[in-house]
């Protein structure tokens, strides 16, 4: 008697064995509907809080977790809100406001922050951080001229040092909007007020560039 054949399912994976020694070196990983259907429900539990979502749909799936990303962000199911920036976040992109978006990255991960690279250039646009890098923010002015940051902000109430406000949401009990100080607002305070700079505190070779119009370090 003829034994009926057994049913054929769609597996999950369509990876190859790895010990074919012709696939060793190279996994393709082709996406199914059923394959699909897992990683979309893998990010919907990993928005609902399940931290171990992603690792298990990868897992079941028989694919590497960089496989498992790379596909969710192919669907545009990879996008999550990000949280709002802190204020000490935020001046460390403006003291790194100069380097590429991952150079700041790096810089925010040492100090123990973590930031995508999209994150980071929306918040940049945002801030005009980048259109604006000849000048300084009130903490950056202070450190190359050698003062405490209150007295850069005390030049500011009284209107002897021109500044911007820079547009941020940070509100009052978080210190309020941040300042912008052109490269021209601070060349004017100096020679219109020099009795306020202490020679011996300054930054020399960014005291001597910024005067001369940037000829030193040219």
């Amino acid at each position: 008697m003829q034994m009926p054949a057994p049913a054929v399912t769609e597996p999950l994976s369509s990876a190859p064995s790895l010990h074919d020694p012709s696939t060793r070196f190279k996994r393709k990983y082709i996406p199914t509907l059923t394959i699909d259907t897992v990683i979309r429900k893998a990010y919907r539990k990993q928005r609902q809080g399940d931290r171990l979502a992603l690792k298990t749909a990868s897992r079941q799936l028989g694919w590497s977790h960089d496989a498992v990303c790379k596909r969710g962000a192919e669907l545009g199911v990879t996008r999550a809100k990000e949280r709002l920036w802190t204020p000490a976040e935020e001046e460390l992109l403006e003291r790194f406001g100069h380097l590429s978006p991952s150079g700041i990255r790096r810089s925010l991960a040492a100090a123990g922050s973590s930031r995508s690279i999209a994150a980071i250039q929306i918040k940049l646009t945002r801030t005009r951080i980048k259109q604006n890098l000849n000048g300084y923010s009130a903490n950056g002015l202070a450190d190359a001229l050698g003062v405490d940051v209150h007295k850069i902000l005390l030049w500011i109430r009284r209107g002897s040092l021109k500044a911007e406000r820079r547009g941020t949401a940070r509100t009052e009990s978080q210190g309020g909007d941040t300042w912008w100080i052109s490269d021209r607002a601070v060349r004017r305070f100096i020679l219109r007020t020099p009795e306020e700079i202490d020679l011996a505190c300054v930054e020399k070779i960014w005291f001597l560039d910024l005067l001369t119009g940037g000829k030193i370090c040219a």
